[in-house]
């Protein structure tokens, strides 16, 4: 899909939701904000399930809670209403300069990023959709 006009037909072109482990190195986005790819695409950098909830399962996505833990601690929690570009608004935009496949992901990152180190634990919730962790190495 490409070129879509409208939140109802961004909508419609979502299958479902699931959570993300998405991870940047800033040491990398540091020497050159320019090299956001490579800060992003490490291997083990980007992570998702352990399942997809259909979007028919989900009342109303914008109220759905997002938990980040680090550690066993609660680092941030927010609701998607208040993320700077909500699910349906990315999927619009980014209709607008790409084709848009089945299968498909686009990530919209978590309310506060934690700084992580080996050893460390980190888990991301999404209220209605599931829990995902892992240890960073």
């Amino acid at each position: 899909m490409k070129g879509l006009a409208s939140l109802d037909e961004a909508h419609d072109a979502i299958f479902g939701y699931t959570t993300t482990l998405d991870l940047t190195a800033l040491d990398v986005l540091a020497k050159n904000p320019r090299y956001l790819t490579r800060a992003k695409s490490m291997d083990t950098f980007f992570s998702f399930g352990p399942v997809i909830v259909t979007k028919d399962e989900i009342a109303e996505v914008n109220d759905l809670e997002v938990i980040t833990e680090h550690n066993g601690a609660v680092w941030s929690r927010d609701f998607v209403r208040n993320m700077k570009h909500r699910p349906l608004e990315l999927v619009r935009f980014h209709s607008q300069a790409m084709t848009l496949y089945p299968g498909d992901i686009i990530s919209t990152g978590c309310p506060k990023g934690a700084r992580i180190k080996p050893g460390d634990t980190v888990r991301a919730r999404i209220e209605g959709v599931g829990t995902l962790g892992a240890t960073v190495r």
